[in-house]
This record gives C-alpha cells, sequence and structure tokens, in this order.
C-alpha cells in the first residue's frame, strides 16, 4: 500500500455511530463504517463525470473516458490494469487478498445521436468513487474489492465479452448503479431479457418505371415485416417490447430494392417468453418474404442481454445505506430497458442502485435525459449513491456472515428459477 493509500484511509473512512450488537445467536456482528466523501474527491469525480459527459465516445471506442478513469485511479495511488479481456476500453483496479472479490462495475459508453443519454458518465462516477472509498484499508478486507471498467453496455455487451474472457472467474459478489428518468429512486429492480435481430431481405432488381413486374421488391418484404410486427403486439405480454429500424432500403427511387436491411429488438421479462417471441418473429419475418417473393435471412447483431435478477440481502444491504443518507428506495421494480449486467446477475450475486437526475418522469434516451445527466441534482444523487455503494462493498467484503447470506439468497433464487417460480436471487 503506497503512503498515500496510508494518509487518505484515515480522512476517506469515517468511523459512524453503527457499534457491534449480538445477533440471536449472541455472535457478535461485524463493525461496519460509513463513508463520506472528502470535498477533493468530490471534486475530481464531478470533473470526470462533466468530461465524459461532453465527450462522448460509442461503444469498444470508449478511449477518451477510459483514459480519464485510469489517471484519476493512478492519482490516487491505483493500479490499473488495461485491455482487460481483450478489450482495449476495459480495466480493472484491484485492493485486497487474492482470490475472489465484490466488484463494483463502471460503464462509460454513450449512445449514437444522443450522446449520454442514458447518464452513462454518472455510472463512471459513482463506481469509479465507490471503489476509491471502499478500496481505503485494504488490509481489513476478507475479500478484495475491484473496479471493473465494462465498455459498450448500449451496443454489444462489453460485460458479456468480459464474461466470456474469464475476467469475472474470481468476482464473487457485484454491485452497480444507474441513473433513472423515473424521478425516484430504487434498489434491487428487475430489467426485461433483450435480443436484437439483423434482418435481411432480398429480391431482384428493376426498372421501378419501365419494368416494375420484372422486379422483387425487398423494401416490401421489409415493410411487411413491421406491418405484421405492429399486429403482433396485440397479443404481446405487457412486460414485452419489440421495436426496430430501417437500416437500408435500397439506392435510388427509380430502381427496385434488391436488398433492405432492417434491425430489431425483442424484450421480455423471462428466458421463456423471449425464446416464444425470437420463434414467432421468425415466423412473421418468413411469412413477409413469401408475401413478397422474396427471402430472408435472420441473424444475431446483439447477444442476450438476460433478466436482471437482483440479489434480495445484497439489496438489504444497499437499501439500509441509502436510509442512513435520507432515502428510501423502492425495492424489485421492473424497469422495461435491459443492460448486461443482467447477465453478470445470472453469474454472480448481483444488485444495483438507480438514482434519480430529475424531479419528474422524462424519456430515458432522449436529449432531455441526457441534459438532465449534468445537473446539479443528478450530481447530487449521485455522491450519495457512491457513499452507499462503497459502504456495501466494504460490509460484503469485511463480513462473512454476510457474504454466506447473500449466497444462500443466490442458491435459493437458482432453484427457484429452476422450478419456474422466478424468485430474485
Amino acid at each position: 500500500m503506497s503512503s498515500y493509500e496510508k494518509v487518505r484511509g484515515a480522512q476517506l473512512l469515517e468511523m459512524c455511530s453503527r457499534p457491534a450488537k449480538e445477533d440471536e445467536e449472541g455472535c457478535y456482528v461485524a463493525v461496519y463504517i460509513a463513508v463520506r466523501l472528502p470535498d477533493d474527491v468530490k471534486r475530481d469525480l464531478l470533473t470526470l463525470s462533466k468530461e465524459i459527459h461532453a465527450d462522448p465516445e460509442l461503444a469498444y471506442k470508449e478511449e477518451r473516458a477510459a483514459l480519464r478513469i485510469r489517471t484519476l485511479l493512478e492519482r490516487r495511488g491505483h493500479t490499473v490494469e488495461m485491455g482487460l479481456g481483450g478489450l482495449a476500453t476495459a480495466f480493472r483496479a484491484r485492493v485486497g487478498p487474492a482470490g475472489k472479490s465484490v466488484a463494483l462495475l463502471a460503464e462509460y459508453d454513450a449512445l449514437k445521436g444522443v450522446g449520454h443519454g442514458c447518464g452513462h458518465n454518472l455510472i463512471a462516477l459513482t463506481n469509479v468513487g465507490a471503489f476509491l472509498l471502499a478500496a481505503t484499508e485494504p488490509t481489513r478486507l476478507e475479500i478484495a474489492i475491484e473496479l471493473i471498467g465494462t465498455p459498450a453496455e448500449e451496443d454489444g455487451g462489453g460485460k458479456i465479452d468480459l464474461i466470456n474472457a474469464g475476467a469475472f472467474d474470481e468476482v464473487a459478489f457485484a454491485l452497480s448503479t444507474h441513473p433513472a428518468a423515473q424521478g425516484e429512486w430504487g434498489v434491487s429492480a428487475t430489467g426485461l431479457g433483450i435480443v436484437g435481430k439483423r434482418v435481411v431481405y432480398r429480391g431482384q432488381s428493376s426498372h421501378a418505371g419501365s419494368s416494375p413486374e420484372r422486379g422483387r421488391n425487398a423494401l416490401n418484404g421489409l415493410v411487411r415485416l413491421f406491418t405484421g410486427v405492429d399486429g403482433w403486439r396485440q397479443q404481446l405480454p405487457t412486460t414485452s417490447r419489440v421495436h426496430g429500424i430501417i437500416d437500408f432500403g435500397g439506392d435510388a427511387v427509380n430502381v427496385v430494392p434488391a436488398r433492405a436491411d432492417g434491425r430489431f429488438g425483442l424484450r421480455a421479462a423471462d428466458l421463456g417468453t423471449l425464446d416464444e417471441m425470437v420463434a414467432t418473429f421468425t415466423d412473421i419475418a418468413h411469412g413477409a418474404a413469401l408475401e413478397t417473393d422474396t427471402s430472408v435471412e435472420i441473424t444475431d447483431y446483439l447477444p442476450l442481454y438476460a433478466p436482471v435478477s437482483a440479489n434480495r440481502v445484497l439489496g438489504d444491504v444497499l437499501a439500509e445505506e441509502l436510509r442512513a443518507r435520507g432515502v428510501d428506495a423502492a425495492r424489485g421494480t421492473l424497469v422495461a430497458a435491459s443492460t448486461d449486467l443482467g447477465n453478470v446477475s445470472q453469474k454472480v450475486p448481483t444488485d444495483w442502485i438507480r438514482f434519480p437526475v430529475t424531479e419528474t418522469p422524462i424519456a430515458g434516451h432522449s436529449d432531455a435525459m441526457r441534459d438532465a445527466c449534468v445537473t446539479d441534482l443528478a450530481h447530487r444523487n449521485a455522491l450519495t449513491t457512491t457513499e452507499a455503494l462503497a459502504a456495501t462493498a466494504r460490509r460484503v467484503a469485511t463480513d462473512t456472515r454476510l457474504r454466506d447470506r447473500i449466497s444462500a439468497a443466490s442458491a435459493a433464487g437458482v432453484a427457484a428459477r429452476a422450478a419456474g417460480v422466478g424468485a430474485p436471487v
């Protein structure tokens, strides 16, 4: 541990009036400590958030955001492993003993056309800040605490890449955050699973004026697919979603399009429903091809983002830490959006805090959301989230009994899902 860490350890962690107490078996539970952000750390985190927000980068290309985070971590005395899992913009910083860890998961990619309309600048702030606070006094940790930088959440599934590369093999517990457009706090939210389908229709080109009958209009096939999807929505569960765009529909108005490309997202609250949706979507796509005498090819453009399955015991700790800071968070809300954090939650016990960036609901993935994610309100709530997240990470890393309870809840949740009950882990 550097001399910087030794000095800052005492400053970053302030003992709180939460004494040890006996549990129902007469054994003393751990003395937990609440963390408070010093002013200089707050300034660094706010600067980081504002700079990432003003300089949006798309999936797998977040070089400047990753460099900004690395620079801050190294200035604060931490070693940063770049290129984690073979991804240039993924990284890891870690303190504590070898072996298992509790991981804080940062995101920092933006949306094409909207910039940081999902507020990943704030996800970076909260998880980087939580690591800086929780990583002090590493000799007291029973398991390690690490920060994993996860690129490409919006398009590609960076966490899935990292899981497949083995970057999560030593992760025993995972925590993260997300700004909320709904104007309220939340813990243990669930989310929809999603798969992304690329659809390519192929026909025959011809002059659209003099000989349209000699052509086979691929764009008509794609339009028929959209029409079929619109009719199908009436039969879908209220928690399911289908949405798409046309990427290519032809080169010239006077040429019958020989090719048309589109992309669709299919979302559902459980994997069984999602499988059924994929089968129906495939039928509709082939039906549109038959109707227009074209052919269709369907491939994946986005891997499965599994539904988020939050761990109720981890959620209890997060909720307690938020209450200690004057926040009463809703529990178990269904968020009709998707994230590759869901894949992490299917592998290890996981939970997250959702914090409001506005006082009233707004649309996510919008200009309004982008602008809200750099306001004083958003940053104030992000800093509160940072402290609660850091305190939770330290509690997990220093309390064997708590870790056992989290793992037991996870095992019970896995068994429930296997039995079709769908209980949270």
